[in-house]
Order: C-alpha cells, then structure tokens, then sequence
C-alpha cells in the first residue's frame, strides 16, 4: 500500500483498538502516576521540610548527602497543588480504579480525557505508519541498488522504527500531555474539556508545557521499535511468511485475524517489559500537578522511595491494555488492509470494462 493508505489505516485500526479498552488505560494511567501517601516532600509553615507525615527530614537530607545521593527537591507547591493532592483517590489496582471511578463519576467517568486520547491516538498512529512506510520503503530501494540482501535485519527494523516513532512523536506529544492531564485529573469539579486542560498547560509552563516529557518520549521510540521489529521476526519464526526481495509487501496480509491478533500480544508483550520504568517516567512527567522535572528524576525518585519494583508499576494493566490493543491493532490494520486491496481491485476492474466498453 501507499504510504497515506497505510498510515490511515493504522489510525483507524489504532482508534478502534484503544476505544475496546479505554477503561483499563484511564486505570493504567492513574495508577503509574500516583505516588505513595507522604512520600512527596512538603515544606511546613516554618519552612522546613517534612517526609509527608509531620516529621522533620532535615535529618534524612544531611544523610542522603553524606552518602553521596543526589536530592530530588520537588518544584515548591502552591496553593492549587496543595488542594489537587488533598482531593487525590488513592488506587490498590486496575479494579479498584475502575470501580471507585465508576461509583463516584459513572460511566462518563471511565471515559474522560476519551477525546484527546483517541485524537493522540489517530494522529500519532497516522504519522507513525506514514514515516514507517515511507523509511521503510526508502531504505529497502537503498539496499536493491547496492546489490544487498532485501530482507531486513533485526538491528535494521529497530533504527526504521525508531526513525518513524521519534518523528511522529514531535506531532503527538502535545496532543498526548492533555489527554495524560485529564485522566489524572480527580474530583475537581473543573471543565476538563480539551481547550479547558490546554489552556491549563500554557499558563502553567508556556509553550514548551505542551512538549513535557518529550526526552522521554523521544527514548521510548524504543518501544515501538522493539514491538514492530520483534512482530516481523515472530511472523518469520512461527508463520513462515513469504518474503518478496523485489517488492516490499505488508506481511500481515498473508495472516489471518487470529494470527495477526497474536503476533500483536506477543511483540507487546517484549517491548512493555523492556521499557515500563520509561512508561511510568512519561505519565509521572505528564500528570496534573507534577512536581518533577526530568524523567531521571522520577526514576531515581521511585527507585529511593517506592523500590526497584516500583519502576514497573502499573504493569499489569498497562500489559492487559498494551497486549490487547496492539492485538486489536495487528488484527484490524491487516483485515482493513486485506479490504481496501480487494476495493482498489475492484475498481481498477471497473475503470478497465469501463474503458473498454466507451472503445
């Protein structure tokens, strides 16, 4: 397909898989981006710093730097800051948001924020698959002129996709920063709307707010990158696909649904393991009211407080979402590709007797 068939049809298949389990993404994103109670530092009226309970850390500080630890010192917090973390639910799991979510906000509730989301979703998608298309297609041309072998590298998949993703992701990161505000926005009783959370960001930091977490985002190319280089290497070892070294085809379309729905979990599932901690980092930066900076920050952080394991937080719903919509995704992108072929078929057959009979 054409770069602009296949970059729409990985939005509309991205779309459509992310509104199957929205729910489990609000939760996903709620749960990476809390932080255990009293752990974020506070400063008391006299100014001096507390561990969250009351307690001096003054203490703690001097022997965190006789150790040689950097300090995290959190953005100093105001007044709105203070309000938004008295008002935050806290969350055990995937369930428990979605059910305190539902009982207090109704179904509209598990779909806030649903706008933005698949709005980021399309166009981040859209990019991605035209850049894909278009590097992919660009490169395989490079290696047929020097006479190299067509079939791509492991190594070679990987720096396509990440080419592809981190261009993508300087269009969709603004999109994808108010989309992570209003899911994290709890009980406020704000307009929540896109303009609403927008205008929030700019007055908040400016232009670049709109770009937070873009360094961490630009790393987490990776993560596609590994999913879409790890799904062509399982095609070959599990289904044998054919290769053709004078054209190069979409694969998906030799699988069938259930194929292509497995091929999806199972390259979701090494890339999500692989770089979960830079997931949490993203949601941490982008959250309401973060007080981070740098997703360094928010790693150190996380590992001094929280533990190691605290870096794959959420991963369980972030896996059950993950898996499901890039299954969903696999399966839709190569059923609609199989569909829009057949189309463009039948209509190149229609323009042909056409012609033929105005002769």
């Amino acid at each position: 397909m054409a770069s602009l068939e296949n970059a729409f049809v990985g939005a509309v298949s991205s779309g459509l898989a992310n509104l199957a389990v929205y729910p489990l993404d609000l939760a996903k994103t709620v749960i990476q981006t809390q932080l255990k109670q009293g752990n974020l530092a506070s400063e008391t009226p006299e100014g001096r710093v507390t561990d969250g309970y009351g307690s001096d850390s003054e203490s703690q500080a001097k022997e965190t730097k006789k150790k040689g630890v950097r300090e995290i010192q959190p953005r100093p917090e105001s007044p709105k800051d203070v309000r938004l973390k008295s008002l935050e639910e806290r969350y055990r799991n995937t369930l428990d948001v979605i059910v305190k979510v539902y009982k207090t906000e109704g179904v509209q509730g598990l779909y806030r924020g649903l706008g933005a989301s698949l709005l980021g979703s399309f166009i981040q998608s859209f990019s991605y698959f035209f850049w894909y298309t278009i590097v992919r297609r660009q490169y395989f041309k490079i290696k047929k002129v020097k006479g190299q072998a067509a079939k791509f590298s492991t190594a070679e998949e990987l720096l396509l996709s990440m080419v592809a993703a981190a261009t993508s992701q300087v269009f969709t990161n603004p999109v994808n920063t108010v989309s992570t505000k209003q899911q994290t926005r709890r009980g406020l009783g704000e307009d929540n709307s896109f303009l609403a959370v927008a205008k929030d960001v700019f007055e908040e930091n400016g232009i670049t707010g709109f770009w937070k977490g873009l360094k961490v985002s630009l790393v987490l190319t990776i993560n596609p990158s590994i999913t879409y280089a790890s799904a062509e290497k399982l095609k070959d070892l599990i289904y044998n696909v054919e290769w053709n070294s004078k054209e190069l085809n979409d694969s998906s379309l030799q699988l069938k649904p259930s194929q292509n729905f497995l091929i999806g979990v199972l390259s979701k599932i090494i890339s999500t393991f692989l770089t979960h901690p830079l997931i949490v980092a993203k949601a941490s930066l982008q959250r309401n009211a973060s007080q981070f900076t740098s997703f360094q920050d928010v790693l150190a952080y996380l590992y001094r407080h929280e533990g190691f394991l605290s870096l794959w937080k959420g991963i369980l719903p972030q896996l059950l979402k993950g898996v499901i919509v890039q299954g969903l995704l696999f399966m839709f992108k190569g059923e609609l590709a199989k569909n829009i072929k057949k189309l463009l078929f039948m209509l190149q057959v229609y323009r042909k007797r056409r012609l033929a009979k105005t002769y």
